[in-house]
């Protein structure tokens, strides 16, 4: 794939430096979120909670939380996947697994927000996986939470040049994506791309990291891609974007990521797209509930 990004700043992302036991879990946790809901084995989910103990006593305390409201809190990693049952668990891993992995005394933007939407997008994604036929739903919910792990990088590798790119966005409420461009000269898409293929994500997934903010420059997966550009537009629209109000106007029907799923599945013709994004207000609260748990703090509401 090619990059925007110059030898020097390749350098930089190669020296992140994780706790070994993350790709140990990541790597095997990518391929559960991939897989249909009745094909993955809770032994499996309950093996990688239990590989690292730092991650499995956080899981533990988000599921004992009063988030879920459980009758009998669970006391082992084991009932704690069968009662909040398999995905719920897999997105608390994947969330914990995280923030093992980019410590949160090293982010410049706030992981509560970051995470806030991270999910949200992966839940829209999910959702409109679900309505086109032939699409594959986890998948989709996968490449919603990791499009943006490129602010991530940005955290770490070039944390200087990031906040000056934050300090435009907000000043003059623009999109991130704009605000890299004039601060740092490339963006989160070309940087989590060169971390995607660091850690040998699956290429459909690096596709949408390297292209959510230019869908037809996508070099495959276009409709992936498009769908996951759509989910985190909505997202930021109805809330869950990144603490800051974007001076934008968004025209869903407009965005060449709507032609682009259309000519692949004229069923979006009958989507109700103004109900659709409203249904979205009532798991923004378990969202927020969710990150904040996992990362300490009160919700925070974008």
């Amino acid at each position: 794939m090619t990059t925007n990004l110059a030898p020097s700043m390749l350098e930089r992302i190669k020296r992140i430096e994780v706790t070994p036991s993350i790709p140990a879990i990541l790597m095997p946790l990518m391929k559960l979120l991939c897989a249909p809901s009745d094909g993955v084995e809770m032994d499996e989910v309950v093996r990688l909670v239990s590989y690292d103990n730092v991650i499995a006593a956080q899981c533990l305390r988000v599921a004992n939380s009063p988030l879920f409201g459980l009758a009998v809190p669970p006391k082992s990693v084991s009932s704690a996947v069968i009662s909040l049952g398999m995905r719920r668990v897999e997105s608390i891993l994947l969330t914990c697994c995280m923030g093992q992995a980019f410590p949160v005394k090293k982010w410049v933007l706030d992981p509560v927000v970051f995470w806030k939407h991270s999910l949200g997008c992966a839940m829209v994604s999910r959702k409109f996986s679900e309505m086109l036929p032939g699409t594959e739903p986890e998948r989709a919910y996968m490449a919603g939470l990791l499009h943006d792990i490129g602010f991530l990088v940005n955290c770490l590798a070039f944390p200087g040049e990031f906040t000056k790119a934050m300090e435009i966005a907000q000043r003059e409420q623009i999109p991130f994506d704009e605000a890299e461009i004039a601060a740092m000269g490339f963006t989160h898409c070309d940087s989590g791309a060169a971390l995607a293929e660091q850690w040998k994500l699956f290429p459909d997934t690096v596709q949408v990291i390297a292209h959510h903010h230019d869908v037809e420059g996508a070099e495959s997966e276009k409709a992936l891609v498009a769908l996951v550009h759509l989910s985190d537009l909505l997202c930021r629209v109805r809330g869950m974007g990144y603490g800051y109000y974007e001076r934008r106007r968004v025209d869903m029907i407009s965005d060449p990521a709507w032609e682009i799923l259309f000519r692949e599945h004229r069923e979006m013709e009958g989507i109700d797209l103004a109900r659709f994004t409203f249904e979205l207000d009532d798991s923004i609260g378990e969202i927020s509930e969710l990150v904040s748990t996992v990362f300490g703090g009160s919700p925070v509401h974008a």
